[in-house]
């Protein structure tokens, strides 16, 4: 018997620690820089965080499809609470539409 599939989620976040890495290019994510969190999906009941960071090379054309995917228009992915209304969040969502 098989499962469903389920789509990755996406949220725009602040990195509460300086320890995470970019999945594209490596570079470690400071305390405080806004990234870009992916949920991805691993098999029932079961997810793996991902990381991007918001440098211009990293929101690529295939990942901004992928979120356009889930949300339709860049406008709806899910914000930080205290990023909400930045500049830095603000500047994520334009690139993932110009880009999808």
């Amino acid at each position: 018997q098989g499962f469903k599939q389920e789509k990755s989620t996406y949220r725009i976040s602040a990195a509460p620690s300086g320890r995470a890495r970019c999945r594209r290019c490596r570079a470690v994510i400071g305390k405080g820089e806004t990234r870009l969190e992916i949920s991805a999906f691993v098999r029932p009941g079961r997810y793996t965080l991902l990381l991007r960071c918001t440098a211009p090379s990293c929101i690529d054309a295939p990942l901004s499809a992928a979120i356009l995917s889930v949300y339709k228009h860049a406008d709806r992915v899910p914000v930080e609470a205290a990023l909400e209304g930045s500049a830095e969040a603000n500047r994520v969502v334009r690139a993932i539409t110009v880009l999808g």
